[in-house]
C-alpha cells in the first residue's frame, strides 16, 4: 500500500494542467463519457485501467483514435468500479488539440461519480463550465464562432436553429466574417497608399473608387445585419403571446397548436394566473408559445399580478394572436385592446374562438370590419378549425422578420451583431469623412477600427476578461 501511495503522489505531481469532466448529461443513463484533457491524461488513466488482453501495453501507448476495453479499478482498494471503453485522442488531433482520453462507461450516477473521484485523487482537476471549449479555441482548434455554435447546437429546438447553428460550427459565419475583414484591410491599404503617395495617388477618380469600395462594403455588412431578424428567432425562438379576455379560449389555444394538454382547460374564468410557456417546433422554426391571464380589471390581487404579467408579455412578442370567443364579449373594448397593441408596432392576429358556436360568427363580422391588418381567423378547439392558417401566419411573420434577401449566412448571436453594428458604424463614418475632405489619416483609424470589431466576432482581438464571460456560460464537460 504504501508503494501503491508512493506511486499516486508521483501521479498527483504530474497531472497538473489535465481536467476531467462528464461529457454527457447529469442523471442516470444507459452510458456515459468521462472526458479527460491535458498533458498527462493517458497516464492518469493507466493509474486506473486494467485491460482484457494482456497484450495491452498502456493507454499511454495507444495510437490516435483507438479504443481499448478492460476495468476502472479504484486504487483505495483495488475493488472494480466498471467494466469501459477507453478511447485516445493525440494532441494535437482532438477536440482540445490536446491529448484527451475519453472514457465510456455505464450511465450510473454512482458509477460517474466513482471515477470522477478516483481521478481527482491522482490529482486531476474538475473541468470548469466550457473548459474543453475553451481550451479548443486556446489552442486554435477553433474561433470564438464556431466556440459558441458548440453551445447552439447543444440548445437547439427546432430543425432550422440546428441547421444554422451546425453551419456556424463548420465555419461559415467565420468565413463571411473575414471575407468582411478582408475587404476593410484592402480599404485601408488604398488609403494608406494614397496617405504615401498624395501627390500621385490622391485623385478624385481615386477617391471615387476608394467611396465605390466602401459603399459596396457597407451593403454587405447591411445584408448581414439584417439577416439577425431571423436569427435571434432561430437562436432565442419567436415569441408568440395569445391574448384576450378571460374564459376566451387561450389555454385551448395553446395545447391546440402544440399538439398536447400543456396548459389547464375550465369554463371557469380566470383559471390561468400566470404565463405558461411551451416551446414548439413550426416547420422548423422554434416557437415560444405564451398563454396569459385573461385581460380585465379585477381586485384579486393573485389574478392582478397575472394580468400585469400578461400586459408585460405582450411588449415582448414578435406577434399576438387576439382571442376573443363567446359568450359575446363587449367588442368595443376587445376593439380598443387590439389597436392599442398595433399602435406600439407588435403585429395582432385577431382570431374569433368557438367557431362551433353562432356567436362567434357576430364577433368575426365585427372585427373584421372594424380592423385593417387582415382577416380574422376563425379558430374552434373542437374541430382544429383555423389551426393550420395559424401556423401559416407564424411562418409568414417568421419570414417578414428581417428578411435577409438571399443571405445564407445569418447573425443569431447578439454579441456578433453588436461587434458588426460597430464595424458597420465606422465604415458609414469612413465614407461622411472623405465625401467631407477631412484628411484621411481619419479614414485610415476609421477602418481600422472597424477591422478591430469584426475581428472581435471571430475572437482574433478580444480581451481574456470576454473570453472567460463566454465560456463561462457553457455547461460542464463542454
Amino acid at each position: 500500500m504504501n508503494g501503491q501511495n508512493q506511486h499516486l503522489d508521483l501521479g498527483r505531481n504530474s497531472f497538473y494542467g489535465v481536467c476531467a469532466a462528464p461529457a454527457t448529461p447529469p442523471g442516470q443513463s444507459g452510458l456515459a463519457v468521462i472526458r479527460l484533457s491535458g498533458p498527462g491524461s493517458a497516464q492518469a488513466v493507466d493509474l486506473l485501467f486494467r485491460p482484457n488482453s494482456p497484450r495491452f501495453g498502456s493507454v499511454a501507448a495507444m495510437a490516435g483514435y483507438t479504443c481499448a476495453v478492460g476495468d476502472l479499478i479504484d486504487p483505495d482498494d483495488a475493488g472494480l468500479i466498471d467494466r469501459v471503453v477507453i478511447t485516445r485522442f493525440v494532441a494535437p488531433h482532438s477536440f482540445t488539440g490536446e491529448d484527451v482520453v475519453e472514457i465510456s462507461c455505464h450511465g450510473g450516477v454512482s458509477v460517474k461519480q466513482t471515477i470522477l473521484d478516483c481521478l481527482f485523487k491522482l490529482g486531476v482537476r474538475p473541468a470548469e463550465p466550457g473548459e474543453f471549449s475553451k481550451r479548443a479555441f486556446m489552442n486554435g482548434k477553433m474561433d470564438l464562432t464556431q466556440a459558441e455554435a458548440v453551445m447552439d447546437l447543444i440548445q437547439a429546438e427546432a430543425r432550422k436553429s440546428t441547421k444554422v447553428a451546425a453551419a456556424q460550427l463548420h465555419g461559415a459565419l467565420s468565413k463571411r466574417i473575414r471575407q468582411l475583414s478582408d475587404d476593410v484591410y484592402r480599404l485601408l491599404a488604398q488609403v494608406e497608399l494614397i496617405l504615401e503617395y498624395p501627390e500621385h495617388e490622391e485623385t478624385d477618380e481615386s477617391l471615387s473608387t476608394l467611396i465605390s469600395g466602401l459603399e459596396s462594403l457597407a451593403d454587405s455588412m447591411a445584408a448581414l445585419q439584417a439577416s439577425f431578424g431571423q436569427g435571434r428567432i432561430l437562436r432565442e425562438g419567436m415569441t408568440v403571446v395569445i391574448a384576450g379576455r378571460p374564459n376566451a379560449g387561450k389555454s385551448s389555444l395553446l395545447n391546440a397548436l402544440a399538439g398536447y394538454d400543456r396548459a389547464i382547460v375550465t369554463s371557469v374564468p380566470g383559471t390561468t394566473r400566470d404565463t405558461i410557456e411551451e416551446l414548439v417546433d413550426i416547420n422548423g422554426i422554434p416557437v415560444r408559445l405564451i398563454d396569459t391571464a385573461g385581460l380585465r380589471t379585477t381586485d384579486n390581487l393573485v389574478e392582478k399580478i397575472g394580468v400585469d404579467r400578461a400586459r408585460s408579455a405582450l411588449l415582448e412578442a414578435d406577434l399576438v394572436f387576439w382571442l376573443a370567443s363567446p359568450p359575446l364579449p363587449e367588442l368595443n373594448d376587445e376593439l380598443r385592446e387590439i389597436r392599442q397593441v398595433l399602435a406600439s408596432g407588435i403585429p395582432v392576429i385577431a382570431i374569433a374562438g368557438k367557431d362551433d358556436l353562432a356567436e362567434s360568427r357576430i364577433i368575426r363580422r365585427y372585427l373584421d370590419q372594424n380592423l385593417s391588418q387582415g382577416d380574422v381567423v376563425a379558430f374552434s378547439a373542437v374541430s382544429g378549425e383555423g389551426l393550420p392558417v395559424l401556423r401559416r401566419l407564424i411562418l409568414d411573420q417568421y419570414e417578414r422578420i428581417g428578411s435577409p434577401s438571399g443571405q445564407e449566412v445569418l447573425i443569431t448571436n447578439s454579441r456578433h451583431k453588436a461587434c458588426l453594428d460597430q464595424a458597420a458604424a465606422r465604415i458609414a463614418e469612413t465614407i461622411r469623412t472623405i465625401r467631407s475632405g477631412i484628411p484621411l489619416d481619419l479614414a485610415a483609424s476609421l477602418l481600422h477600427s472597424s477591422a478591430v470589431a469584426l475581428a472581435a466576432i471571430t475572437g482574433d482581438q478580444v480581451s481574456e476578461e470576454l473570453i472567460n464571460t463566454i465560456f463561462s456560460r457553457f455547461c460542464v464537460g463542454k
